[in-house]
């Protein structure tokens, strides 16, 4: 577990360095005004990412902020598979309401290729009903958690513009998150709840992509994203042991900003 949480203090630092290198990279590229005979921003940019030796991209980090919505959290046995002694009266339900999501993500480009590592808040809510009268159970149960999640993911970019910035990417990679905190909570007019357990981390693939429709002055960029991640189990009671049952499973989706 040490190991694991040791991983979002890397992250940090490696997201943080990544602020400060790009903060100095726009620092060198920003030039005054062109005169006549002069060089422009544009070109004094495009000279300063190429090798002049090689003609290879050289390597440059873009910071991206993104805020949204997430939904999503444990995968609920609503096909009530793998329960003995039931009857087409019993079910289980799930219902997952809107929550919200952060974080700032550093994108490392050069050679062609695009990693990219983040740093994100997310919160679930969601409840899980029983209704199992052959089972003499009976009740909801809230979920409610928060979790710090890190994001690894290798980059395609398409569509680039005349800074070299895609227009859309899409990103293949894991995502692993850590339970900050959770409440989990029985209606007061539950019977017969099964015991659970809840493990905090999970890890797994994650998917996702970005979209730029349009630049604002060549220096700023507003998108939109979208990721979709399925892990390991998180939840698990007598009646979500099945494999699959009690994974975490979530979309989110949102406003990227790239400075």
């Amino acid at each position: 577990m040490r190991i694991f949480k040791n991983l979002f203090f890397v992250a940090a630092f490696v997201i943080l360095a990544g602020c400060s290198m790009n903060k100095t990279q726009i620092e060198q590229y920003t030039l005054p005004p062109a005169v006549s005979g002069g060089t422009s921003y544009g070109e004094k940019e495009d000279s300063a990412k190429i090798d002049a030796i090689t003609g290879a991209t050289k390597a440059e980090i873009q910071i991206v902020a993104l805020a949204g919505a997430s939904y999503g959290g444990i995968v609920d046995n609503n096909a009530a598979s793998g329960i003995e002694g039931i009857s087409d009266v019993d079910a289980i339900t799930g219902a997952t309401k809107l929550a919200y999501n952060v974080g700032i993500h550093s994108i490392f480009r050069g050679h062609g290729r695009a990693i990219e590592i983040g740093l994100d808040y997310i919160n679930f809510n969601q409840t899980i009903e029983y209704d199992l009268p052959s089972l003499s159970v009976n009740g909801a149960r809230d979920f409610e958690f928060h979790q710090i999640r890190l994001p690894v993911t290798y980059n395609f970019e398409f569509f680039k513009n005349n800074l070299n910035k895609p227009k859309l990417a899409l990103k293949l990679g894991f995502s692993a998150g850590y339970t900050l905190s959770k409440t989990i909570e029985d209606s007061e007019y539950a019977e017969n709840m099964p015991v659970f357990e809840f493990t905090d981390w999970d890890i797994g693939p994650d998917f996702g992509l970005y979209f730029y429709p349009f630049d604002i002055k060549q220096s700023y960029r507003v998108g939109l994203y979208m990721d979709a991640y399925r892990g390991r189990k998180i939840y698990e009671d007598a009646y979500h042991d099945e494999i699959f049952l009690g994974d975490h499973s979530f979309i989110k989706f949102g406003v990227v900003f790239e400075p």
